[in-house]
């Protein structure tokens, strides 16, 4: 499915078949099929879940479930249009709310794929890698609830001085300020999981390329 969608956009985006929206530039059905294969990696890994023998969820989890059930969402608003052809669409929105919603998704499904995810390969790696649980578990779920609460806010950011209301622009910057604070409880929990095991930054090349990941 996903190389299809790959195969896809190589022959389609020469041939000028885009919608132009940055970061979302397949047209519609593409869009479709992308949204089949998103449910259909969301099916996966819920039904896993759903199936595990234990009843504890780690936090690892929550970030990877919260990075597909945003991008799944992000894609399909951002990508409703009106067919006029078989490779030609319109949006559903216009002007100012075409914008907002189009860096709405721009900023958070960035963010999502490479923040959340990423995030949540660091929470289970790390521990296996160094050898010890993670310096704060309280830390991470506040972590994870952070990031969420503050992340889907700060799109706006993206449109300083422009149509967009100013009060919208305000709340994203703000919201984008207040980010700091789960970026660097993120990452400080990671590199304080080395807390007594410094001296494997000698020896284990990983663990080096890891931590400088998070620094």
């Amino acid at each position: 499915g996903w190389q299809a969608v790959i195969v896809s956009a190589v022959i389609t985006l020469p041939l000028g078949l885009t919608s132009t929206k940055e970061y979302a530039e397949l047209e519609w059905p593409i869009d479709i099929l992308i949204a089949l294969v998103w449910i259909s990696y969301a099916i996966v890994f819920f039904g896993t879940l759903i199936k595990r023998k234990t009843s504890h969820i780690y936090v690892a989890n929550w970030f990877f479930a919260a990075f597909i059930i945003t991008i799944a969402l992000l894609h399909i608003v951002n990508s409703m249009a009106i067919p006029v052809s078989a490779f030609k669409s319109y949006s559903l929105f216009g002007g100012a709310t075409d914008a907002m919603v189009q860096w709405w998704y721009g900023h958070n499904a960035v963010g999502f794929y490479l923040t959340a995810a990423f995030l949540g390969m660091m929470y289970y790696f790390v521990p296996v890698q160094i050898g010890r649980p993670i310096y704060s578990y309280r830390l991470s779920i506040v972590h994870f609830w952070a990031l969420i609460a503050s992340y889907m806010w700060a799109g706006g950011h993206h449109l300083h001085y422009s149509a967009l209301p100013d009060w919208t622009q305000s709340l994203a910057m703000v919201f984008s300020i207040i980010l700091f604070a789960p970026s660097w409880g993120g990452m400080i929990n990671g590199v304080l999981t080395l807390s007594g095991s410094w001296d494997k930054l000698r020896t284990d090349p990983i663990i080096r390329f890891m931590i400088v990941a998070l620094s």
